[in-house]
């Protein structure tokens, strides 16, 4: 019982989940545009108002498995045995207490409350772990909403229609090199669908287990607000995306062929074609940073040595992949003389109480940073006291300059953009 509510708890430090309301699931119905026909914000996608069940559920209905996402490690079953509820995760299994025909308790007095699709079938529940809710869903349902729609013209014209300036929005792309690709997108508050003004853009790649909704949920956009109104950073564009899945079920990596082309592509039909399309972001690879966590950060020092002239900048916060050490060290000998001669800025960070280094033996980032050393790469190299391998803790916590470390490495960033375009604009120095 210890271990289950463990990992509710560690599922929210880590940073999954983003928002108290999660993605939307089932088969909506959606007038698709023609062709021909341009997006119009005005006009709200056609959808059937939702069904609300005619009654509470009983028992058997609540039984099922459920995940955050589609392929999800993060999973729970429940089984029903004697007229009660039981969850069950990583060969542990509790009771459920039952409070009302919706509502239920783990032992400790962690609640889980049912509740209903648009379509009125009780196919999720919600649970909160430290002021956070938690949304899983029924992987039926999860896998016929991704089903549900399959060309780009639909999500794109539902996206125009959910645009949040200031905000983040959820959307999907189709890729050619990947198939479904589920991204999120923070838009900076001066943003507008009819200007022609463009930005500079960050693509963001989550750690293990993570998905699209990993950054806005470590980094609220308040907070990048911000630092845009006092202008410690430049308007910019963030894309946050979801990593693909091998056969279904091994989580890929952000290293891989497909991924590559995702990421480095310049097809019209590509991701970069259709965020300068959509967003007026990353124009130039000169104004398209790379920015990863965990995994993620394998995934921007990967591209830095291995693309160097498809980003601006690479941060790679609380790298720990040690099982990639060799394949990355390889890329920067065969790739030295285009790194010395064309190299980005590269900054590697990580805290000094990371878990995989303390409890595995993991020393991915002194062993890179020493080899890039050795190579004479220029890069940044930071180790924060008192910091464990979250991401929030690295984002926020300060730097010696005693800037918020996320601060600083935007601003990171934003010097190779003011590098690479040879802008005339001075974004103000925050103060700490």
């Amino acid at each position: 019982m210890n271990r289950l509510c463990k990992l509710l708890i560690l599922s929210t430090v880590i940073t999954l989940t983003a928002c108290s309301t999660g993605p939307e699931v089932g088969t909506q119905k959606v007038t698709e545009p023609t062709a021909a026909s341009k997006p119009n914000p005005a006009t709200k996608p056609s959808v059937p108002a939702p069904v609300k069940p005619s009654r509470p559920p009983v028992l058997s209905e609540l039984v099922g498995k459920y995940s955050l996402f589609a392929g999800s490690e993060i999973s729970f079953g429940i089984n029903e045995q004697g007229g009660k509820l039981f969850v069950s995760t990583l060969g542990q299994t509790s009771e459920l207490e039952q409070v009302s025909p919706t509502n239920f308790k783990l032992a400790g007095g962690r609640e889980v409350n049912f509740d209903y699709s648009r379509e009125g079938k009780y196919d999720r529940f919600r649970t909160e772990s430290d002021g956070r809710t938690q949304l899983f869903i029924r992987n039926e349902s999860l896998e016929r909403g991704r089903k549900g729609v399959t060309k780009q013209a639909v999500y794109t014209w539902q996206l125009v229609n959910a645009l949040k300036p200031g905000g983040y929005t959820y959307s999907r792309f189709m890729s050619p090199s990947r198939g479904l690709v589920d991204y999120s997108v923070y838009l900076p508050p001066d943003w507008k669908r009819d200007s022609k003004k463009t930005y500079p853009l960050v693509f963001f790649l989550h750690g293990q287990t993570g998905w699209e909704r990993s950054f806005p949920d470590s980094v609220p956009a308040k907070q990048l607000n911000d630092w845009i109104a006092k202008k410690f950073i430049p308007p910019m564009v963030v894309v946050s995306l979801r990593t693909g899945r091998l056969n279904g079920k091994e989580e890929e990596q952000w290293s891989s062929a497909r991924n590559e082309t995702l990421l480095t592509s310049e097809k019209p039909e590509e991701l970069r074609a259709f965020v300068r399309e959509q967003f007026r972001a990353g124009m130039t690879p000169e104004m398209t940073a790379i920015h990863g966590h965990s995994r993620g950060s394998r995934g921007a020092i990967h591209y830095a040595l291995k693309y160097p002239t498809s980003f601006s900048s690479a941060v790679a916060n609380a790298f720990v992949s040690d099982y990639a050490l060799q394949e990355t060290m390889q890329i920067a000998s065969q790739n030295l003389p285009q790194i010395r001669s064309e190299g980005i800025p590269l900054r590697i960070s990580i805290g000094d109480r990371d878990e995989f280094a303390l409890n595995m033996g993991r020393r991915a980032s002194p062993i890179i940073h020493r080899f890039l050393n050795n190579l004479q790469i220029p890069h940044e190299y930071e180790v924060f006291p008192g910091v464990d391998h979250g991401f929030v803790n690295v984002w926020n916590t300060k730097q010696k300059s005693g800037l918020p470390n996320g601060l600083a490495e935007l601003q990171f960033h934003a010097g190779a953009w003011a590098a690479g375009s040879n802008a005339k604009q001075v974004v103000a120095t925050a103060k700490p």
